[in-house]
């Protein structure tokens, strides 16, 4: 699907988008842990929660930027980062409120690199994927959406 594969990243190297991406990873676990802190302030501050929503973002505009930068195109930048962004939310929680792992960044940190590095190792598969699942979600939308309009 146009949008799911490596592009030109503009005369950038690809080693450059890499450190960054691998730096986005570190960034987004520490915004995780300031996020946390932020949730046991929200029966106090009621900002709190809009204050997350906002490291949220900024993680997730710092991966999806450092993968454009890598070389994905922007739909697949957005798609990657945001997917990473979850995944990274999901371990960090995993590790500090269900399992209270004793370092619970370390195990977010080390979670985040591995999946950042099997993304930068393996672009072409992962975008394959992705190119495929959305590919499916969306040529379903469309015959739904030619058949609900008459034109068939």
């Amino acid at each position: 699907m146009k949008g799911f594969e490596l592009v030109s990243s503009g005369g950038i190297p690809r080693g450059i988008g890499a450190a960054a991406a691998v730096a986005s990873a570190v960034f987004l676990v520490v915004l995780q842990e300031m996020g946390q802190r932020l949730r046991r302030e929200e029966h106090r501050a009621w900002w709190a929660s809009n204050g997350r929503d906002v490291l949220n973002l900024a993680g997730f505009a710092a991966m999806a930027l450092s993968l454009r930068l890598y070389g994905f195109a922007g739909p697949a930048a957005l798609v990657v980062g945001g997917l990473f962004t979850l995944l990274t939310y999901g371990a960090y929680v995993l590790a500090a409120d269900l399992a209270r792992v004793r370092h619970p960044r370390a195990l977010a940190v080390a979670t985040g690199w591995a999946v950042v590095g099997l993304v930068l190792l393996f672009p072409e598969p992962v975008l394959a994927f992705l190119g495929q699942v959305a590919a499916a979600l969306f040529l379903g939308l469309a015959v739904g959406g030619a058949v609900s309009a008459g034109r068939c």
